[in-house]
């Protein structure tokens, strides 16, 4: 791909469920995965056992009430995302011990070091959208896709990107 994907391109209105039910960490994945699947192609199950194998190396949960559950996988064309805000916080064993309540799942393709490159851009790019208090906060209180969508074009054009 070259350059890495816009924000807001990564995540798109398609791509977000907002205060969605879950009681776990696992049910977050699953739930994920499957949203994941239906926008990439991969079957969902390899998607789920491949985040919680990623997941039995450390915590995805970044602190802050954020976790971004991520994973390369071979055979993707470009990166997948998909958001979601939780109706209640769940445990996910974050590194700062609080419960969490917006997760990011990102699936990357497994490709050369450039595209490895372009992963860790684009994690790093959710991780600063997510662990803004101000955009965080909006995001908490959003009760459509399209009201957290906003919020990460601003965060795009704030960080020089072209809105989408």
């Amino acid at each position: 791909m070259g350059k890495s994907m816009r924000i807001s391109d990564l995540i798109t209105p398609a791509s977000i469920a907002v205060r969605v039910h879950i009681d776990d960490k696992s049910d977050a994945l699953r739930f994920a995965a499957i949203a994941l699947g239906a926008r990439s192609g991969v079957p969902p199950e390899r998607i789920r056992e491949a985040l919680a194998a990623r997941e039995a190396l450390g915590s995805t949960g970044i602190g802050r009430g954020v976790a971004v559950p991520h994973v390369c996988l071979p055979g993707l064309d470009r990166p997948y995302a998909f958001f979601c805000s939780l109706a209640k916080p769940i445990g996910f064993d974050s590194i700062d011990g609080q419960r969490v309540d917006l997760v990011c799942a990102v699936i990357n393709p497994a490709t050369s070091q450039s595209g490895a490159s372009e992963s860790l851009t684009n994690l790093a790019a959710i991780s600063r959208l997510l662990r803004d208090k101000d955009r965080a906060s909006a995001m908490r209180k959003a009760v459509k896709a399209a009201d957290i969508y906003d919020v990460i074009v601003k965060q795009a054009e704030k960080a020089g990107q072209p809105a989408s």
